[in-house]
């Protein structure tokens, strides 16, 4: 027969059915746990029946579920009240259990309500046969990610979630849960049903909040239990597994690693939770509803199975242990791959454990036991581990009550036994006389949207819990009512509007009715305040003799214009603002005083300044003690945000007080000295304070503290300072009623709104058509640009294919800039330090492109080795600049200059006549430059080391070295005996006049670009003017100095490197240093080892990039380099660090936010980083840190002003979009003649070049071209008034400007008073 609670004495159990006939057949019919996915609609009435197992003797616990990954264990918070509901109607349609658990490992990341995650970045796969599936993603190395792992598995879902979703507190799961045990609480014949708190992953510490910084999985299960007490709570679940298969883990005592060196490695992790149990609590019945192994089970009889179920025999039998009443083995049937089905080693080990006789102490109980009878058990604690968490040691501040009253905070209620006289009290509380006329009201549900003028129908349920009969018939019937209130008055209803409903039957002393009551809604639309209640016809109204009345605030929206109603919409139900416990609390027998609504001026804000878990009865049994008739406040709102009415707003506690007779008494649960409320309680205040505001003709101004009306320190010193929460609540409550104005708005107003509307879309239907019109002229100029572009192109071509330096056979090609090279493994080299010219041959074809041969040298050199390549055709191409050399000890590379000719010359042969003659000229130009040296400089490579470059015939055979050298004898114009010389002489004329020729047109060509580029410029510009509308903002570069080749470095050591698309995520980190403390002296404590802290030397500094507290921003890596500052997150992290420690209230100056967040945004935009992927260093998973400090997330959050700032420069508000404006004066004729003179100029730099003032306000930098009389000194002052950067060049004439303009361009300097490197 089955037992009450369809409960087993067993401890032995099973996840889901399958290995049920086991226990049967062993007499020991145990425990099936079923795992139900609910999701959260509020009309879905589907169950399920349980009774075939129950009725077998099986106990039956069923886990609900709102989902699973992205839909989360729990639904989103603002979707509780649904899932509640969604709840109830499963548990009162289902048969055959009456045991429920809410929700599944809420602090394991997977399991929230939103969370994103690119699974492509983990080995699991959710679909497949039992062998390989995962379908909950319980088998990543994420879900217990503090253990001791090896695998080269990402260890946290944060490597690759694309969105967080909504973590699961533990104040929005208590809020959660507290919803669905009183759902279940309320529905007939459930009331003694067991709501147990779902089972917190060990070994999981991704949910972190404030006062758990380190995500303690254990202080995150006794957060839950406090916040919900021994009376909010009917038990919990756990989880406990061993790391293998071997039976000696069940017992061992192998800790973690710190913080968590008090924390179990294994299976007697349930001891850190059950210790971790309120001394209160210690009576709740536990469940281990998962234990088994980590990984797979392992098909073999190992004893693993017996040694549990001994370990969980050996605690319940423990003096005054509290009782474990089931041990589930995860799981039975083939489902994943923890599957026991079919694994016969497994079934043995199982059928072995079963001959036991392993029950729960005080299993035989069969019937419901009273909570406030049961003692509480003294703590238990395993010997030699850490003491159990318990309340019993915090003292409770003293309860901060209206003045003159003392409150004797001895105990928090419910964390020590109440004694023998406590428990007489509460049995004398539930024997005492019930009042006559006095309702429980359980639900109601009201249509989505009211009109006005409509009758609509509410399903509404009830309890009788008073003395009387409600008679359905007769001369006095009993009916429901209601009554309407606007800005605190009572509205006359006509007799049409004021309905009567019928109870469909006489009603007994408790029992319940569910009644479809009639509500004829008011014919003006606005916010109405409704109260249901139930008239005794002909006596009284139950109000009137002290009964509760179901309070509900509705919007009654303005009838559609068509007639129709009911339609659907996004609108929320009517929601129960407050809950009524008024008539539970204790009074004196006093009578209070009482007031007319009207004479409330004042929203007064209190606190308890005592846990927020003390108990109401104890805060009026503290008011009446200091003399008032019971408790003092109006409203208490609990730290979960649930709002509490706990007495009559007519009833005074004070007459002759200010604070009592003119204002409205709030309460919030808790001290705030120090701290502000939590959001739930912030945010239930704040709609509290708005209903109040709205019906009792107030507006924000009238909230004040206790301690603006009396001497008082409440409600704390945070409500006027620091986090100024008043401020906070003033806000949200003018929000509030902004938005209930606006939901009031009349017939008139509507028809305005439409006629406006109506403008507005002929107003969009004209603007489409201009938008079509400009749009098409917009593809029209991109066709002109492309083809420009193209023409562009090819002049770009035409002039780099002509050679820089063109002096006799010598034609020089500089190929330096679109090479690959590192040039931070460059040194400088002087021309003294240049000793000889060392020749080469490629040994590569002829025709190998320079490029690849650049990605051949550098496996071993940091760019192409040779500083001249001659191709076959004579031209010389220079690859690497004069004035550097690979930073390497080898003289034939430090101190030569290196000729390479193009072609394969190891089996024979001998360079291109053109070769020669252009090495030659080469030579000779060489010898220019280096007047120490000769041509007996001039080493092959293969004299100086055994290689066979350049060639076997460089000295033997043809001997072409001799060649060489009288080519660039005959260059230098020394005479050599030949017949040929006026055959010489004729080619060399020919060849300069072809020389002649190719210089006029290329001077022809340059002429042509520059038009071109300024026909390109103009249709840009009437681009951008067209189309700005419809195009992107483009983050341009910050001002960067680039530092990285002057920082200390490591003598032997280097970073590696990778390619920018391996960078993935931005790192922020602060420097922990005062804001003087430079890049510089950073390197030098980076590179330098630390044996104390275990620190070894890093080749460089650590971060990528350097902010100042002004602003500046110094490059001190290149991107490329994978650089130490992100443990184990290196390789595909940049690091950005602010100068300074932001801690205890310091952040980031304003020039250092804004530069910052200027250079994120660009990284962000150049790398393709989403700002999802914009963390703290702290943030990246295994990095125990502070860094960048207390204040990024905490306090004064500069996270979110970065990410605010961020924000702002993507849409480029504030920022200077033109980098260097060339402002000409406005006069046609006087800008034409300076244009002339700067064309030089701008070849050579690139400015944007323009006329106008107000286009130069948005760049960076300016220079202004000629006098004042061109551009006015006050246009000047204007543009540095904006923020630029402002350089005029000017001479005594135009031709000076031009001078100077050329000057400039000789030394390569754009500007002459600024230091800038563009």
């Amino acid at each position: 027969m089955p037992r009450p609670l369809f409960d087993s004495p067993y401890i032995f159990g099973i996840h889901e059915p399958g290995g049920e006939q086991l226990m049967l057949a062993a007499r020991h019919p145990g425990w099936i746990l079923f795992s139900e996915v609910l999701g959260h609609d509020p009309t879905d009435l589907s169950g399920v029946d349980y009774t075939s197992y129950a009725n077998q003797g099986f106990g039956i616990i069923v886990r609900l579920n709102h989902g699973h990954e992205p839909e989360g264990t729990i639904p989103h918070s603002s979707q509780y009240e649904m899932f509640a509901r969604r709840v109830a109607n499963f548990v009162g349609t289902s048969r055959g259990a009456h045991i429920w658990i809410i929700g599944n490992e809420m602090n394991y990341a997977i399991e929230r309500p939103g969370v994103k995650i690119d699974w492509s970045r983990h080995q699991t796969q959710r679909e497949g046969p039992p062998e390989v599936a995962d379908p909950t993603r319980r088998g990543l190395a994420v879900r217990f990610n503090v253990l001791p792992d090896h695998s080269p598995e990402i260890r946290t879902t944060r490597g690759a979630m694309i969105s967080p979703g909504e973590v699961i507190t533990p104040e929005l799961y208590a809020r959660c849960y507290r919803l669905c045990r009183d759902a279940i609480h309320r529905l007939p014949g459930r009331e003694d049903d067991l709501v147990l708190v779902g089972a917190v992953a060990p070994w999981n510490t991704q949910t972190i909040y404030p006062g758990n910084p380190n995500g303690d999985w254990v202080q995150y299960f006794h957060d839950i239990l406090i916040l919900l007490g021994p009376d909010g709570c009917d038990g919990f679940t756990l989880h406990a597994y061993t790391h293998g298969a071997n039976p000696s883990l069940i017992a061992s005592q192998a800790r973690m690693t710190p913080p968590f060196q008090n924390r179990h490695q294994h299976f007697r992790t349930y001891m850190d939770f059950m210790n971790a149990v309120p001394a209160s609590m210690r009576h709740l019945p536990a469940f281990l509803t998962e234990v088994g192994q980590s990984q797979p089970w392992v098909n073999q009889n190992s004893g693993w199975v017996q040694a549990m179920y001994s370990e969980i025999d050996l605690w319940n039998r423990q003096p005054g242990a509290q009782q474990i009443r089931a041990a589930i083995l995860y799981r039975w049937p083939a489902l994943d791959r923890w599957y026991i089905e079919g694994k016969a080693g497994v079934i043995e080990d199982f059928q072995r454990a079963l001959v036991n006789d392993f029950r729960w102490r005080g299993s035989e109980q069969v019937a419901p036991v009273d909570d406030a009878e049961v003692e509480s058990p003294p703590d238990v604690v395993e010997p030699g581990a850490a003491a159990p968490l318990s309340l019993e040691s915090e003292v409770a501040p003293p309860i901060d009550a209206p003045p003159g009253i003392e409150i004797e905070t001895s105990a928090l209620p419910g964390l020590a036994a109440d004694g023998a006289q406590e428990r007489r009290k509460r049995r004398a509380r539930r024997e005492a006389k019930l009042p006559a006329y006095a309702i429980e009201w359980i639900s109601d549900a009201f249509p989505e949207r009211l009109h006005a003028g409509q009758t609509v129908t509410a399903l509404v349920t009830l309890r009788n819990v008073g003395s009387l009969t409600w008679r359905w018939g007769g001369g006095n019937p009993f009916r429901i009512g209601y009554r309407y209130y606007r800005n605190r008055r009572l509205l006359s209803l006509p007799p049409a509007k004021d309905l009567r409903t019928d109870i469909p039957d006489d009603v007994a002393p408790g029992q319940t009715v569910a009644v479809q009551v009639r509500i004829a809604l008011p014919d003006e639309p606005g916010n109405y305040t409704l109260e249901l209640d139930l008239v005794h016809e002909g006596v009284a109204w139950f109000k009137e003799r002290g009964a509760t009345v179901l309070t509900r605030w509705l919007t009654v929206e303005a009838a559609p214009s068509n007639g129709a109603v009911g339609s659907e919409g996004d609108v929320l139900l009517p929601v129960r603002l407050f809950t009524d416990v008024s008539r539970r609390l204790p009074r004196s027998g006093a009578p209070y005083a009482r007031r007319d609504l009207n004479q409330i001026r004042y929203i007064v804000v209190n606190h308890t300044g005592a846990h927020p878990l003390l108990n109401l009865e104890r805060v009026a049994r503290a008011h009446i003690r200091a003399g008032y008739p019971g408790i003092a406040y109006d409203f208490i709102v609990d730290a979960a945000g649930e709002i509490l009415k706990v007495k009559d707003m007519e009833d005074v506690a004070q007459p002759d007080q200010v604070w009592s007779e003119q204002g409205v008494n709030i309460c919030l649960a808790g001290r705030f000295d120090a701290e502000a409320p939590p959001l739930a309680q912030l945010d239930a205040a704040g709609r509290l304070c708005a209903w109040l505001a709205q019906n009792m003709g107030l507006d924000a101004d009238a909230i004040v503290g206790l301690g603006e009306l009396i001497h008082s320190d409440s409600p704390g010193e945070t409500f006027y300072r620091g986090a100024r929460w008043k401020d906070v609540l003033t806000r949200q409550v003018r929000l509030h009623l902004a938005a209930l104005s606006s939901g009031a708005t009349d017939s008139s107003r509507v028809s305005e709104a439409e006629q406006r509307l109506a403008e507005l879309e002929a107003l969009n239907r004209s603007l489409s058509a201009r938008l079509a019109e400009v749009e098409a002229k917009e593809r029209a100029s991109q066709q002109t640009i492309q083809r420009l572009r193209a023409d562009n192109e090819e002049l770009r071509h035409q002039i780099e294919d002509r050679p820089t330096v063109a002096e006799g056979a010598l034609r020089l090609y500089k190929a330096i800039d679109r090479l690959p090279r590192d040039a931070h493994r460059y040194t400088q080299r002087l021309p003294t330090d240049v000793q000889m010219f060392v020749i080469y041959d490629t040994g590569a074809a002829s025709d190998a492109s320079l490029e690849k041969l650049a990605d051949e040298h550098r496996r071993h050199w940091p760019g192409i080795l040779y500083d001249f390549v001659i191709l076959a055709d004579g031209a010389v191409q220079q690859t690497q600049p004069l004035d550097q050399a690979p930073d390497t000890p080898e003289p034939y590379v430090r101190n030569a200059v290196s000729i390479a000719f193009a072609g394969d010359l190891r089996s024979g042969g001998m360079p291109t006549p053109e070769q020669i003659a252009a090495g030659g000229a080469l030579l000779v130009w060489l010898l220019a430059r280096y007047p120490h040296l000769s041509l007996d400089a001039v080493k092959g490579i293969g004299e100086l080391l055994a290689t066979p470059s350049p060639g076997s015939e460089w000295m033997e055979g043809v001997g072409w070295k001799q060649h060489l050298l009288k080519s660039a004898r005959r260059a230098s114009g020394v005479a050599e005996s030949s017949g040929n010389e006026e055959l010489l002489r004729q080619e060399i004329a020919r060849l300069q006049g072809e020389l002649q020729q190719a210089r006029a047109a290329s001077e022809a060509l340059e002429q042509e670009r520059l038009e071109r580029s300024a026909e390109l410029q103009r249709l840009r510009e009437e681009l951008a003017a067209k189309a700005s509308s419809v195009m992107g903002f483009v983050v341009p570069a910050p001002p960067i100095q680039n530092i990285a080749d002057q920082l200390p470095k490591h003598a032997r050591l280097r970073y590696e490197r990778r390619t920018l698309g391996q960078i993935t995520h931005i790192a922020i980190h602060h420097t922990a240093a005062p804001p003087r403390v430079g890049p510089a002296r950073i390197a030098e404590l980076h590179i330098a080892a630390d044996p104390a802290r275990g620190k070894e030397a890093w080749p460089g500094i650590g971060y990528h990039f350097f902010v100042h507290d002004d602003g500046r921003i110094e490059q001190t890596n290149a991107l490329e380099t994978i650089s130490y500052h992100v443990v184990r997150h290196n390789g595909y992290s940049v690091g950005v660090a602010f100068a300074g420690s932001f801690m205890n209230g310091k952040i980031p100056t304003s020039a250092q936010l804004r530069a910052g967040a200027h250079l994120v945004a660009w990284l962000m935009q150049e790398l393709r980083i989403p700002l999802a992927r914009v963390w703290g260093h702290r943030e990246f998973p295994d990095n125990m840190t502070v860094c960048p400090g207390s204040e990024w997330t905490q306090g004064n959050r500069w996270r979110d002003l970065l990410f605010e700032q961020i924000n702002q420069i993507q849409r480029g508000a504030g920022l200077k979009t033109v980098r260097h404006y060339l402002l000409l004066p406005a006069s046609p004729v006087a800008a034409s003649e300076l244009l002339d003179d700067a064309l030089v100029y701008i070849a050579r730099f690139r400015p944007t070049v323009g006329y106008s003032v107000e286009e130069a306000r948005t760049a960076e930098y300016v220079t202004i071209v000629g006098a004042e009389a061109g551009v006015s000194v006050a246009s000047e002052q204007q543009l540095v008034d904006a923020g630029c950067k402002v350089e005029r060049i000017s001479g005594r004439s135009d031709g000076e400007v031009g001078r100077l303009l050329a000057e400039m361009v000789r030394v390569g300097r754009r500007f002459r008073t600024f230091e800038v490197d563009f």
